[in-house]
């Protein structure tokens, strides 16, 4: 379990500057949300083959540029930290160390929390993730929505995941946090 936190606070550390690299974008992004809504105000009556959207589209990246906001600037950190997470995650999938390691209450981390804290966990420290984490350009209606449906999928999903494995969300969830 110590291990499993460990780990996990390094990999975080080193995927640190991707993850201040992708706020910087949203909190720039954010700040010109609203001329890039003044914009669609404008052009709101265009069909979507309307040749005049090229020219909103064009506005709209000549404000991005003035401000020098990079559109895929918080997607592209994205792809980097996935196929880290996608290795780490089979690796805490199929670990054979987890079978029979205890971890105070948890008798077994390579089988679902018997007590049912951790995917509880999960759905707390991923909603405060959710609500804290600036959505630049979202609907204030959608957002409180993926603010609370995000959490209850992710931790009803893992709700029946080794335990290693929860354990490792809840501690990227307390660091994201953190951060």
């Amino acid at each position: 379990g110590w291990a499993i936190i460990i780990i996990t606070v390094i990999f975080n550390l080193v995927l640190l500057p991707t993850r201040i690299w992708t706020m910087k974008s949203s909190l720039k992004m954010m700040r010109i949300q609203p001329r890039l809504d003044g914009i669609k105000k404008k052009y709101a009556n265009l069909k979507i083959n309307d040749p005049k959207r090229a020219e909103m589209q064009a506005e709209q990246m000549a404000i991005m540029k003035e401000e020098g906001v990079n559109m895929y600037g918080g997607c592209l950190p994205m792809l980097l930290q996935m196929p880290l997470f996608f290795a780490y995650y089979r690796v805490l999938l199929n670990a054979v160390e987890l079978r029979q390691a205890h971890w105070f209450w948890l008798a077994d981390l390579s089988m679902p929390d018997p007590l049912h804290l951790l995917p509880i966990l999960i759905i707390g420290t991923m909603f405060l993730v959710q609500f804290i984490t600036p959505s630049p350009g979202m609907d204030p209606a959608q957002r409180r929505m993926m603010a609370i449906m995000m959490p209850a999928i992710m931790g009803f999903t893992l709700w029946h995941f080794a335990s290693g494995l929860a354990l490792y969300w809840i501690t990227g969830n307390i660091i994201n946090l953190i951060m």
